[in-house]
């Protein structure tokens, strides 16, 4: 019998790589918007996980043929010098295990797995944020009704959440950013472009009370015009609610409403001119029952849960960082009621930790308590 029978290898087993080299690999091999990313997750848990099995059937199962592919062709290695890019650059990476990836995020199947943000992320899991989506070239009507509805919103403690964009979408950030609250930018194009050029000042005054985000990295090339639609579901997933100012009948916002309705998001629509195209797809979702219609910031805080606060108390609004706790919790409730027994199990927690951190999140906003105690996300 040899010597080396029953002996260890003589070689140390291969190091694993860093974990966000790995989240870098995933979201590349799987691609922005993959509906594989929430199966992927599903079967291995993360992206360390997903490497190790990246040979196996299962992992081609999960992936899709074409990702498991790109699995071979790809290694984790090849993403530092994008770390080191987005370090030069100011620009932090949120993978998917980072405590400030946006919460509302995970409960989407195609969750972006890799998140690039400047500004301030921790607004990323703050309660209240309003959608205001609409024309890129709206009519006047449409431009003071974004200012007057969103600047109210934006008083009453709303955080407004657009993409950045020509027309209605800047002006529900200007909105808030003249109010001195905070806005949350989800961009269509890398993290290193402001796209229009000319919103450079904008997108500068969002970085300072709120954030931007994109999920695609500095220097990405070939995103075109698929990143702004595939933007849309972000905006939609990141809303508590979707409030379309004026839109055509066939334009990116219907895309961003069909997301909206995808994930169980109420939608609100201000209603236009029966004369005015630009009104045609407010008016027709309004005719639809597909949205219930806002004349005034007014019929968006009762259904939010939000009031009008002082001016004063709005701009001294800071994100809170959750607690281990709370992002546990959170991550176990969606817009369905989960009574007390049901969440106890989700999460893990003894009862006496689960009913404080609940009220915890109660207090905060987060979540709703209702009739038999039973809560949902608001």
């Amino acid at each position: 019998m040899s010597g080396l029978a029953g002996q260890t290898s003589l070689f140390p087993p291969e190091p694993a790589p860093d974990p966000l080299l790995c989240w870098l690999w995933l979201a590349h091999v799987l691609g922005p918007a993959s509906v594989h990313a929430g199966r992927v997750l599903d079967a291995f848990g993360g992206a360390q996980e997903a490497w190790e099995a990246r040979d196996t059937a299962e992992f081609r199962l999960a992936a899709g043929e074409a990702a498991a592919l790109r699995a071979q062709q790809l290694a984790p290695e090849q993403y530092h010098p994008l770390v080191m890019r987005c370090d030069d650059l100011g620009v932090r990476i949120l993978p998917f295990d980072d405590p400030d990836y946006p919460l509302a995020f995970s409960r989407i199947p195609d969750m972006p797995l890799v998140l690039y943000c400047t500004g301030d992320p921790l607004w990323l899991n703050e309660p209240g944020a309003v959608g205001i989506v609409g024309s890129r070239k709206p009519t006047e009507y449409g431009l003071n009704a974004a200012a007057d509805i969103g600047g109210e919103l934006a008083q009453s403690g709303a955080l407004i959440v657009s993409g950045l964009a020509d027309g209605l979408d800047s002006a529900g950030h200007r909105a808030a950013v003249k109010n001195n609250c905070p806005t949350i930018a989800v961009m269509g194009v890398p993290i290193d472009r402001t796209y229009p050029a000319a919103n450079v000042v904008l997108r500068h005054k969002i970085e300072q009370k709120g954030c931007v985000i994109s999920e695609y990295p500095p220097r990405s090339e070939g995103v075109g015009p698929n990143g702004f639609l595939q933007r849309n579901r972000l905006i939609a997933a990141l809303s508590s609610a979707l409030l379309v100012v004026e839109a055509q009948e066939k334009s990116g916002t219907m895309s961003t409403v069909s997301h909206a309705e995808r994930y169980g998001k109420p939608v609100f629509a201000v209603p236009g001119s029966i004369y005015s195209p630009n009104s045609a797809g407010t008016n027709g979702l309004l005719r639809d029952g597909r949205a219930r219609a806002v004349c005034s910031a007014a019929d968006l805080l009762g259904p939010l849960g939000l009031r009008r606060q002082s001016a004063a108390a709005v701009t001294a609004k800071q994100p809170e960082p959750l607690s281990e706790n709370e992002r546990k919790v959170l991550s176990c409730i969606g817009p369905q009621p989960l009574g007390i027994e049901e969440l106890c199990v989700r999460s893990g927690l003894p009862t006496a930790v689960l009913l404080g951190t609940l009220m915890k999140l109660e207090l905060s906003g987060r979540v709703l308590c209702m009739p038999g105690k039973r809560y949902v996300i608001k």
